[in-house]
């Protein structure tokens, strides 16, 4: 994906037959945020410090700041918008990605997809848009969050998604998508539009690239909205700057030690605290900051994913197009409320090869030369089983994670489920993301059969298949005791007073669906709380 040495076109892409970067579309586009980069040792004061920027803290920052609080917002990535964004993998992932998309498991068998700019996450994702299931909030009241079942959580739901624009109006069905639908119709399975929190979504060539930032603007992320709204009441950003730790006097949170990019110390002196910068780096921030409960970094969910990839004799150029439109939901419940979900993503190069199987040169060129004739079906699957996040010796974060026996079981299914739509919307070929070839041609080389057979002798463990995660939750888990959980229903730390977690790491178990509406509910409606109280 690099480009020429004089930013001229990869000749590699030519060959297939991608055209590469789309190239900013809206130079002119205004900044609306200001931001503070540190240039010298720092010291600020406020009411809260909120640590992170995207689905949590985002919506943690407007509801504190609009309640009259003064609010400091840390960000360890930069702050980027409309006018930044060209569509490149490598600038996309160098600029917005944790670790530059690199980071994974402790033994690199799950890839972490995670946003680390201004807005997080919120700025690099697909813009799916699923509220919390009835029978997920029903678990997680169970668990000792009577709130989640009532109407406060429902209306907090509804208050997010309205300013989040979500909708099932910009839903046109790219060629990729087309293959899935064509499928789940013939096998006569579930398909449903996906909700989206975009406006004004061209959902043509431009689109499919937003997993490096929207260029046009569509996508209503934290940066779009929330972060609009806090500043608006007062609220300042310090970007390019990270949380070393969260200051602990008398059993209360008095405030952040951080340290920019540029090596610059940063004191944020304050009466609260809100951490909300991932279940990997929350984890790790709140070890590295004294706690010691013994729920802090497990409880690890990944929801991990994979695609199973089809060549199809038609052109599907699956770089282009809606993100995800549609969805299917048929093996969602395949053993109560665990079960796997059916859904696509546009497929540049770099996204396309990681799930790839490695023979050889020729072999892989082959596979890349008909990347413009492949679309892919992702298995997400709903995780019973958790992983752990540690921290090592210099503080740094360390996860460990490994499928269960009944979480493999649901994957298998969910990889055969994905070869049937693949095949009944006519592909030629099906590969799945094993590190050992497995392969076949429906009606003239294998079969369903001898493909699931062949995955099973693959094997389904670390470094045996590749497995990514973009929803990771989970490691300060909310609950009604100690004995059980990291924090409070309000997401209060049971050690520490003043101390909150409102990111996805206060998911008492995986969500089942993709995160953000839940993040972003749970942090409005606990912010509310906050708010109030203090």
């Amino acid at each position: 994906m690099l480009p020429g040495t004089a930013g001229e076109a990869n000749p590699v892409w030519e060959k297939m037959g991608y055209p590469g970067p789309i190239g900013v579309q809206r130079l002119d586009a205004p900044r609306k945020l200001s931001v503070i980069v540190p240039e010298g040792e720092t010291t600020l004061n406020c009411d809260l410090c909120v640590i992170g920027s995207g689905a949590g803290g985002g919506v943690a920052a407007a509801v504190l700041a609009a309640a009259g609080k003064e609010v400091i917002v840390l960000e360890a990535g930069g702050y980027f918008d409309d006018a930044d964004f060209d569509g490149s993998e490598l600038k996309g992932f160098q600029r917005l990605y944790t670790e530059f998309g690199f980071a994974s498991t402790r033994d690199h068998s799950v890839g972490f997809l995670a946003g680390e700019c201004l807005g997080g996450g919120t700025v690099v994702n697909y813009c799916t848009s699923f509220r919390t299931p009835d029978e997920i909030r029903e678990e997680w009241a169970e668990e000792g969050i009577e709130w989640i079942r009532g109407t406060e959580y429902t209306k907090s739901l509804d208050a997010v998604c309205e300013r989040l624009s979500v909708n099932t109006s910009h839903n046109l069905v790219s060629k990729r998508e087309q293959m899935l639908e064509r499928g789940l119709k013939r096998l006569g399975w579930h398909v449903d539009a996906m909700p989206r929190n975009v406006i004004a979504c061209e959902q043509d060539g431009v689109c499919g690239y937003c997993g490096y930032g929207c260029a046009i603007g569509a996508k209503q992320s934290a940066v779009k909205t929330w972060l609009v709204d806090a500043q608006q009441h007062g609220a300042k950003f310090v970007v390019e700057t990270r949380a070393e730790r969260v200051r602990v006097e008398r059993g209360a949170a008095t405030g952040v030690e951080a340290r920019s990019k540029r090596g610059h110390r940063v004191v944020v002196k304050c009466k609260s605290v809100v951490v909300a910068c991932g279940a990997i780096h929350t984890a790790a921030l709140l070890l590295r900051s004294g706690l010691g409960n013994e729920h802090i970094g497990r409880h690890l969910h990944l929801h991990p994913v994979s695609n199973v990839s089809g060549v199809f004799e038609e052109e599907i150029r699956p770089w282009e197009g809606t993100m995800q439109a549609i969805y299917s939901d048929e093996h969602r419940y395949l053993t109560g409320n665990y079960g796997v979900k059916y859904e696509t993503t546009a497929l540049q190069p770099v996204i396309a090869m990681a799930v790839m199987p490695w023979r050889e040169p020729e072999d892989f060129r082959a596979r890349m030369e008909l990347l413009k004739n492949t679309s892919a079906i992702g298995v997400l699957l709903r995780d019973r089983g958790a992983g752990r996040v540690t921290i090592d010796r210099e503080g740094h974060p360390v996860s460990s994670y490994a499928l269960s026996d009944f979480d493999r079981r649901h994957m298998q299914h969910g990889f055969r489920g994905a070869a049937e739509i693949l095949e009944n919307a006519g592909a030629r070929r099906i590969y799945s993301p094993h590190a050992k070839l497995c392969s076949y041609e429906p009606g003239k080389n294998g079969s369903l059969e001898t493909f699931v057979k062949d995955m099973d002798a693959a094997g389904w463990g670390n470094a045996q298949v590749a497995l990514f995660s973009f929803h990771i939750m989970g490691t300060a888990r909310m609950g009604d005791s100690p004995r059980f959980s990291a924090t409070n229903p309000e997401g209060e730390t049971w050690e520490v007073k003043n101390l909150y977690v409102m990111d996805g790491s206060s998911f008492p178990s995986a969500s089942g669906v993709n995160p953000m509406i839940s993040i972003v509910g749970i942090a409005h409606r606990n912010a509310r709380v906050l708010a109030a109280q203090k």
